[in-house]
């Protein structure tokens, strides 16, 4: 369920006392452009020397919320009357940047009349526009023929611990600035393939559920490291529940001889500490299957069916349980696909998202 803030107001938050948060990537630094950084300063400098010309209006948040659960601000509720003289088109803004970027009106009227009120419904455009749990901020209105504003009271939400950052793999306006891989926000994105493969990671709509698409073309000549493959990345506080995965899977288990893995896709969780584990949902013919290699890799096949969504619950301190691994404080998890270079391959799997435990906690 999104977590709802609610702000009085007076400007005074209410919510949950604050826990520790879980660490997820900061938003990274964009390259922004020269008239967009000259527009904040002077929207400063109108700020700080109180322009009597100052937006005629008052800004009241109703209510903050972070639906996709990525620890940031992503919507807001906004009450503005206009105290003005003049009509009034408003455009919002947040006070946490040095440099607008204009949030997106959902539901609410393009003008305000002189005495007018009306809500309004707010979305960020991308992640980078929202500002974090325990970062303070301010809505800002202004109207689109003036660059004088108005301000709410100051907001600021109590830093949350989240099990797993946007496990439903929404908000996809998070770039790699060295690869300008699209991800969704709270996930790395990688992408490992030779010269004649392909892999690819977007956002999708199948049999009307939105989901992650992970694909991998795999054209079967000798690739550095062996694999082509690609994934999404985060590291998380161990799960002490369990966690249940929403997938649907093209990718049929091949091996080779000693149940070397040929096709992979699912989860890797990878502590540093004890061997990888991939969790994976494929289709065998044979029911689950639970093997380790010699390298210390252990691996779980979950049997699903092919081309069905499936829901597959994943008890992460069960499995170290069984395998005697020492429980660490943080695991990476790793959402991908992979196909081996030792022959062609074409698949591909859908992850529509991920109930995280209901708590996470340090190993005893």
């Amino acid at each position: 369920m999104p977590d709802l803030r609610l702000v009085a107001s007076q400007g005074t938050v209410v919510g949950m006392p604050a826990p520790r948060r879980l660490h997820w990537p900061a938003p990274r630094a964009l390259a922004v452009p020269a008239a967009l950084v000259l527009l904040g300063v002077v929207l400063a400098a109108v700020a700080l020397r109180g322009s009597p010309d100052a937006l005629k209006a008052d800004v009241v948040v109703r209510s903050t919320t972070d639906p996709a659960q990525i620890g940031a601000t992503t919507q807001a509720v906004v009450d503005v009357r206009n105290n003005g003289a003049y009509d009034m088109h408003p455009r919002f803004s947040v006070s946490w940047l040095p440099y607008p970027y204009y949030w997106e009106v959902t539901s609410g009227p393009l003008t305000l009349k002189p005495g007018e009120s009306a809500t309004y419904h707010i979305k960020a455009p991308e992640a980078t526009a929202a500002p974090p749990d325990g970062q303070p901020f301010r809505i800002k209105v202004n109207d689109a023929a003036s660059i004088v504003y108005a301000l709410s009271p100051p907001i600021e939400i109590p830093a949350r611990t989240l099990a797993i950052v946007n496990p439903g793999l929404r908000v996809w306006s998070q770039r790699d600035l060295t690869t300008g891989l699209i991800s969704p926000a709270g996930w790395q994105i990688y992408s490992h393939v030779g010269a004649a493969d392909h892999t690819s990671i977007e956002e999708v709509n199948v049999f009307g559920i939105h989901a992650a698409r992970f694909h991998v073309v795999e054209a079967g000549k000798p690739d550095p490291g062996g694999w082509s493959h690609t994934g999404l990345v985060q590291e998380i506080a161990f799960p002490t529940a369990p966690m249940d995965f929403t997938v649907l899977s093209n990718a049929p288990y091949k091996t080779e001889q000693g149940g070397w893995p040929l096709t992979a896709f699912g989860v890797e969780i990878n502590d540093n500490r004890n061997g990888l584990l991939w969790l994976l949902f494929q289709p065998t013919g044979q029911g689950d299957m639970d093997y380790s290699l010699p390298t210390g890799h252990h691996i779980h096949v979950y049997d699903v069916p092919a081309g069905s969504w499936q829901h597959v619950s994943v008890d992460l301190a069960a499995i170290y349980a069984r395998l005697r691994w020492p429980r660490p404080a943080r695991v990476s998890i790793k959402l991908f696909i992979a196909a081996a270079s030792t022959k062609p391959e074409n698949i591909d799997g859908y992850i529509a998202g991920i109930t995280p435990a209901s708590a996470a906690s340090p190993a005893p």
